[in-house]
């Protein structure tokens, strides 16, 4: 195993504006990575053919961009030129993109090499990644249990040295939960931070989707998700809810702030690993100086409720025809457990929904005059059995109980940081950092020093097929 596929993307990146090594060296020994490693996990489905090509040319122009020939994953719901977008469904196998999505561009921009395309369910509507086309991906540290959904393979792939950064994609968790699940770390940036679009649809995205869901990077380590997030936000007049708005700079005390902890933010019980998980975040936060304390967060319940009724009456009504006519019957079962779990809005109903959102986001945007952040699970139970939404249906309400955390961060729209904290029975566990709008920067800052904090446990873990060594 070569060297250089151990090196972090801050590392490559330093190594590579250097001249230590050059593209072509570090693309090289990726993709005999990838080569190695992904027949056991079925997490690149899509080759790159011209992967060296970029890596050489990069080599040709001297290197001086961002990423400067780093090599990158992208997923396959997102156009890439020249390649299908299939987002997991047979029948879209042929689909092919003609111009890069606005983060595609950016990444080449900025100088990744693009040298795979990660796996996601039907649709993308799963935390789980399978699918009647590629198959199954499989989580590197147990193949047994889900390596999260929908960016599960982007995070398998990145956290066993395929590539230094991934890109995924989040409308209900699928950075986040996949990062958890893979124990690395990943951004779900504010609304608006870096631009989504896909050339290739047929229509707009429908409105919740458009105010829900985001890009965004996946990665070994807060530095890397850091670099990453430079590489993804540059301007495209494509998606007219990007932003450049700065932090909001209410940072207290030199630096450092008041950070809520709230190991228990629903009625559902949260897993004892998870409690404790976000515990050892707490005393991570209170060693670097923050002050920590205890909060209830508003209106949590209500939150997560609103996510999945707003989202499966838009699904219903804007997608049920393409689900019957290109989801496999599994999909299709799910999507039925979704529906049945939130009741669907009228019109009247959805309108009225739309403006409660509203008053939400005010609820927390209100709850950050009092702290700066706010730490709580990623999800409220450890990864599950892979598939287990389609192998054991009666596992649903479960399933999506367990999810909450996430979903209530997209139907507010804010920045969130998924970060490991250590293993629990050989899985990943960890917690999300959670911000005010806008403050993603903040929140990766807040991240890092909770990182080093807990770096004697983190740097403890066994990396996946020893890539640390």
């Amino acid at each position: 195993m070569s060297e250089i596929i151990t090196w972090s993307a801050v590392e490559t990146v330093r190594r590579l504006k250097n001249r230590d090594v050059s593209a072509v060296e570090v693309t090289e020994a990726h993709l005999a990575r990838l080569a190695a490693v992904n027949p056991k996990l079925n997490a690149c489905v899509q080759d790159v053919p011209d992967a060296m090509e970029q890596a050489s040319a990069i080599d040709e122009t001297g290197g001086e961009s961002l990423l400067a020939g780093a090599p990158v994953t992208t997923k396959i719901n997102t156009d890439q030129r020249d390649l299908p977008n299939s987002n997991g469904l047979p029948g879209l196998a042929n689909h092919i993109a003609e111009e890069d999505a606005p983060v595609v561009a950016n990444l080449r921009q900025a100088g990744g090499v693009i040298i795979g395309r990660t796996n996601t369910p039907e649709f993308s509507l799963r935390w789980c990644t399978s699918n009647p086309l590629h198959g199954v991906s499989l989580n590197p540290w147990n193949h047994e249990h889900t390596p999260g959904g929908s960016s599960g393979a982007a995070a398998a792939a990145v956290a066993s040295g395929i590539g230094v950064l991934a890109h995924g994609n989040d409308l209900g968790g699928s950075i986040r939960y996949p990062a958890f699940c893979c124990g690395i770390a990943g951004l779900k940036p504010s609304i608006g931070r870096i631009p989504a679009w896909n050339p290739s649809a047929p229509a707009e995205r429908p409105p919740v989707v458009t105010l829900m869901s985001v890009q965004g990077p996946i990665a070994r380590s807060v530095a890397d998700v850091q670099l990453g997030l430079a590489a993804m936000r540059s301007h495209s007049p494509n998606d007219p809810n990007w932003t450049s708005a700065p932090a909001n700079g209410r940072l207290r005390k030199e630096g450092r702030g008041r950070i809520a902890f709230v190991p228990h933010p629903f009625s559902s019980e949260t897993h004892p690993a998870l409690a404790q998980a976000v515990e050892d975040a707490r005393l991570a936060a209170k060693n670097a100086g923050f002050e920590t304390v205890m909060l209830d967060l508003p209106e949590t319940e209500r939150c997560a409720n609103l996510w999945g009724r707003l989202l499966f009456t838009e699904t219903q009504t804007m997608m049920e025809e393409s689900i019957r006519s290109l989801g496999s019957s599994h999909l299709q079962g799910w999507i039925d457990q979704f529906t049945q779990h939130f009741e669907k809005f009228d019109l009247k109903g959805y309108m009225r929904a739309m403006s409660e959102r509203y008053s939400l986001q005010r609820l927390w945007a209100q709850m950050f005059e009092e702290v700066d952040f706010v730490v709580m699970p990623t999800s409220l139970l450890p990864p599950f059995e892979n598939d287990l939404d389609f192998n054991d249906p009666t596992q649903a309400k479960t399933i999506i109980e367990a999810q909450k955390p996430l979903c209530v961060v997209n139907l507010i729209g804010l920045p969130a940081l998924a970060l490991p904290t250590g293993l629990s029975n050989g899985l990943p566990i960890g917690v999300q950092i959670v911000g005010p709008m806008h403050d993603d920067d903040a929140v990766i800052e807040v991240g890092l020093m909770m990182e080093k904090g807990l770096g004697n446990v983190l740097d403890s873990m066994p990396a996946p097929y020893g890539l640390s060594s």
